[in-house]
């Protein structure tokens, strides 16, 4: 009974096998307290012994701005290897001390987000990994930068202006080379409202390609020199802002 849950909810498989909702969700959380155990050693068994290992970590909201648990990842085992209670660096490393099969992973690589917590940790438990800032995390920072920029801008325009601006501020996100002919028209009537716009939106995309052309270290360092002096160059506290957190 417990299988017709898998890849399905509680309801549907209540309907399957005609069976009441509170039997089946109660066989079914029943079945995962043993279940959840095994696959959860195998995974870290698995993990352990792969080469290359890869490591992610990542924070998900229980409670929005209010409780967080972190996720470990074998990347790429495709697996989730455990959920840790909280995410400071005390919570890390207490659950840590309380879980010692996590310290026998020997990870080539671990990726995660820009937080000090997640850095700081992974140096104490996994010394010999490089840390890589995952692409997803870093590019929201300068995505959410445009955004600021196009409500800023926003703000001083006429109400049809506005309007249209805030109506259509994903074409902005979107990466030039994705949009459709009718949304590179847009963008042209978009970005002839501020110069200021335009010069965020085309530090934008110069961020995604180096991100796609970097082919070496020294050529992503020279590109990434280029593309913080292009930021200099625009007068905006968001723009400032978030290149003192890329130089960081």
């Amino acid at each position: 009974m417990a299988s017709h849950v898998l890849g399905a909810t509680v309801v549907h498989a209540a309907k399957q096998t005609k069976t009441p909702a509170t039997t089946i969700e109660r066989v079914f959380k029943k079945w995962m307290e043993k279940e959840s155990p095994r696959l959860q050693t195998e995974c870290i068994q698995a993990a352990s012994q792969r080469e290359g290992l890869v490591i992610g970590i990542d924070d998900f909201a229980i409670r929005k701005g209010h409780t967080y648990n972190t996720g470990l990842y074998d990347l790429r085992g495709n697996t989730l290897l455990d959920v840790i209670p909280g995410r400071t660096v005390s919570e890390l490393r207490a659950y840590y001390q309380e879980h010692p099969e996590l310290f026998t992973l020997e990870p080539v690589a671990v990726v995660m987000d820009l937080a000090r917590c997640y850095h700081t940790f992974i140096t104490e438990v996994y010394p010999r990994a490089i840390r890589i800032a995952d692409r997803f995390h870093v590019n929201r920072y300068v995505t959410k930068t445009l955004q600021n920029v196009r409500k800023s801008v926003q703000s001083t325009l006429s109400s049809r202006a506005r309007k249209q601006l805030k109506q259509h501020f994903r074409v902005l996100g979107k990466r030039n080379e994705d949009l459709a002919d009718q949304e590179r028209e847009l963008l042209k009537d978009l970005l002839h409202y501020s110069h200021l716009l335009r010069d965020v939106y085309e530090w934008k995309e110069a961020f995604i390609q180096w991100y796609d052309c970097s082919s070496s270290f020294a050529y992503a360092k020279q590109g990434f020199i280029r593309w913080c002096r292009q930021g200099e160059k625009i007068n905006h506290a968001a723009v400032q802002s978030c290149l003192k957190t890329m130089e960081n």
